[in-house]
């Protein structure tokens, strides 16, 4: 069977970046998701500062699993669009410096293909962004954003110009009212990613994340969909809400080896 390939997110842990790799290794991660914005970004990493942070990794036996990019805005949103596609672009370049296969990317609710020049326009937009990804070895992961899932499904079938993958995020389905399992299920032939993060929905109609376990996503159905789709990619575990994450990240990890099928 595959390895049990599991990150974590070193920005949630709000350390410095060698404090943070250190953290992961302490806690039996064997990969790391760097946020390319916040964390390790173009303007402060150059060549010497990129050998250096190999250079962590390699001395606590770590990879990088993934890389993220939080935009500040929708691809949809025509203001200050050229900004945000040039930010993208600049971070698909350092991820392939880094030799970071998958670089997860949220660009908000996709319109209706009832609206084409909107449709249009995002298409193209992640055409473009698809293009310059394949040429510097990177996947785009696309994290959902509530869209029904044959909506995402076509959306990743008409970026022609590079693979465009799905990161599946279960924890985030459970915000959007959506089911996990029949997203999972959907989009199986595009999921690229795994994030590991567990959410409630509230009498109000609100939700908020939780510790892994305590939410209403069905782990166990997770894994088990996941092995039949003979998923060998990285489990991403992330907590970005809570008073101490560092600790909620840790039993996630238990938690996982203890339930997935693949070898640990």
């Amino acid at each position: 069977m595959p390895r049990l390939q599991i990150s974590v997110s070193t920005v949630d842990f709000q350390q410095d970046i060698k404090t943070a790799l250190h953290t992961a290794m302490s806690m039996g991660a064997t990969g790391v998701q760097l946020d390319l914005r916040q964390e390790v970004n173009a303007r402060d990493y150059g060549e010497t500062a990129r050998r250096q942070l190999l250079h962590y990794l390699q001395e606590r036996s770590l990879q990088i699993g993934s890389a993220a990019f939080p935009l500040r805005g929708s691809i949809a949103e025509p203001d200050r669009l050229d900004e945000r596609t040039h930010a993208v672009r600049t971070a698909v370049t350092l991820a392939g410096q880094l030799k970071i296969r998958r670089l997860c990317l949220r660009i908000g609710r996709l319109p209706d293909p009832e609206n084409p020049r909107d449709w249009s326009q995002v298409r193209d937009v992640m055409n473009d962004l698809t293009a310059h990804a394949d040429r510097s070895g990177v996947i785009l992961c696309l994290k959902p954003s509530g869209d029904p899932p044959d909506r995402l499904k076509h959306f990743c079938e008409v970026v022609a110009q590079g693979w465009l993958g799905v990161d599946a995020d279960p924890g985030g389905w459970i915000l959007n009212r959506q089911n996990p399992v029949e997203q999972l299920r959907e989009l199986h032939g595009r999921i690229q990613h795994v994030e590991v993060r567990d959410a409630v929905r509230e009498i109000d109609g609100l939700g908020k994340e939780v510790p892994m376990g305590r939410g209403e996503v069905d782990w166990d159905e997770v894994a088990a969909i996941l092995g039949e789709m003979d998923y060998q990619g990285w489990f991403n575990v992330t907590r970005t809400s809570g008073a101490d994450p560092v600790t909620d990240m840790s039993r996630a990890i238990v938690y996982l080896r203890n339930l997935m099928p693949w070898e640990a």
